[in-house]
């Protein structure tokens, strides 16, 4: 393997599972060194981020765990003060933790409402905040965060929550407008919007162009392709990913609209994203 991010250190939030563990695994493919994040734990108390941080280190990799939500200012600190302190530096935040409470909007306390925005939408800003500050010192940094077609998109079917919508339409807006922020600076920031059969969503879900649903897997290598020195002029995107299945989304959003769509036949590989990818941006 090429190893391009040789000497990175990145932070994967909600690394623990899912999409979280396909995407820690593949940056410590690539080289990275990695905090793990997550607060989940096995059904026998084995923590979820310990597990992954054993599979890197397994793999030859180097990797430590974080147990801290990213729902409190302390949290996000102590989680990019991971990086810093065993690795000396954070290159790369990928923000993947999240949750889930399917509910209509009549049966939705205050409290379900904050426990959704608090760990999706200011689970976001508490991250990015602190990585942001150690970026801007080192004039270089890649902030890749997960938002979802729910936050301009109705699905029929069981709800999703007006919350889980509201936090993740929440997540664009901080994408847009950080990525501006933070170009002089070297810095990109991206946004995924994947689609992905995991225990938050154990169910298929409408396609974006009727394409399968992918394993959570199958999201990690556009995640990593944003992290390269590669891409290091894409910024402000927001990219659907599942399968074999890439868009760029236009802005602003609307379903349909002149999105870029491409489509391969099962995984899709760094190699073969930095070639597709570019022409496919503008470059701003």
């Amino acid at each position: 393997m090429a190893q391009r991010l040789a000497g990175k250190s990145a932070v994967v939030t909600g690394g623990g599972d899912g999409i979280g563990r396909g995407v820690a695994l593949a940056l410590a493919a690539e080289g990275a060194r990695v905090v793990v994040n997550d607060i989940a734990r096995e059904s026998d108390g084995t923590s979820k981020a310990d597990s992954v941080v054993a599979e890197i280190v397994k793999a030859g990799g180097s990797a430590v765990a974080n147990y801290d939500s990213v729902a409190t200012m302390s949290g996000g600190d102590n989680i990019v003060k991971a990086a810093t302190d065993n690795f000396g530096r954070i290159d790369i935040l990928v923000c993947c933790a999240g949750n889930h409470n399917r509910m209509p909007i009549v049966e939705m306390t205050e409290r379900d409402w904050d426990s959704i925005i608090e760990v999706h939408l200011k689970g976001h800003f508490t991250c990015c905040r602190a990585a942001a500050v150690e970026m801007v010192k080192q004039k270089s940094g890649r902030i890749i965060n997960f938002s979802s077609r729910a936050g301009f998109s109705y699905f029929v079917g069981p709800p999703n929550s007006v919350a889980y919508a509201a936090a993740k339409a929440g997540i664009l807006g901080l994408t847009a407008q950080l990525s501006g922020e933070m170009k002089e600076h070297g810095i990109t920031v991206n946004a995924i919007l994947p689609s992905a059969v995991t225990k938050l969503f154990p169910e298929e879900r409408p396609k974006v162009g009727g394409g399968e649903t992918g394993a959570p897997d199958t999201v990690a290598p556009i995640v990593t392709y944003l992290a390269t020195d590669e891409a290091q002029n894409i910024t402000g995107q927001f990219f659907y990913a599942t399968g074999g299945d890439i868009c760029i989304y236009s802005r602003p959003i609307q379903i349909p609209g002149p999105h870029m769509f491409i489509r391969k036949p099962g995984k899709w590989t760094v190699d073969e994203l930095i070639e597709v990818i570019p022409p496919l941006v503008k470059l701003g």
